[in-house]
């Protein structure tokens, strides 16, 4: 008599799972939860697991989504790569005209982050100095010209919040562009 091994959800896929069972432990679905997913009851789905019956077409097409979404067990398969091609002439020229242009990009990005980065860091300091300032003005005056201040610190993080992201990005993509080039400039 074979030892019919038990199928757990939580403990992950196994080799000799089939597919249905590879699609619970991955998802860490019960059968239920797949009955209640596929629109069938939980015996169907059991017997479609035992390979007793097969459940219906248009439940294994609503299954087959999940069956998608599993990796592929050996990872990709390996793209064959073809030597690469001489650069012509103009290629190189083109190239090399990319990259200077990269290079006169880089710096005013270089120069627009790092006056971003200082008005945010200006404003940081300005809310937590706001504080020590209230005690030092406290007359009317001084407390409006602190309400201003404190209005423009906050409108200076708000509206400068995302810029350093997005400028260090733009730099990357520079940087790699230019590394890209620079490759290829030398291989070809």
């Amino acid at each position: 008599m074979a030892i019919q091994r038990s199928f757990s959800h939580r403990r992950g896929p196994r080799r000799y799972h089939n597919i249905q069972q590879l699609v619970r432990a991955h998802f860490g679905l019960s059968q239920p939860d797949v009955a209640r997913l596929l629109h069938l009851t939980r015996a169907t789905v059991a017997m479609d697991e035992a390979r007793q019956r097969n459940m219906p077409t248009a439940a294994w097409l609503r299954f087959h989504h999940l069956v998608q979404a599993l990796p592929v067990p050996d990872g990709p398969a390996p793209v064959p790569t073809a030597a690469p091609m001489p650069l012509s002439d103009d290629e190189r020229a083109a190239l090399q005209l990319r990259l200077q242009g990269i290079r006169g990009q880089e710096y005013p990005l270089q120069q627009k982050l790092t006056r971003c980065q200082t008005r945010l860091a200006q404003a940081r300091l300005r809310l937590q100095a706001l504080p020590t300032l209230h005690l030092a003005y406290p007359d009317e005056r001084g407390q409006r010209w602190l309400a201003n201040f404190e209005t423009e610190a906050r409108e200076n993080l708000e509206s400068e919040a995302g810029k350093p992201a997005l400028l260090e990005l733009r730099l990357r993509v520079l940087a790699y562009e230019a590394a890209e080039i620079t490759r290829l400039l030398a291989a070809g």
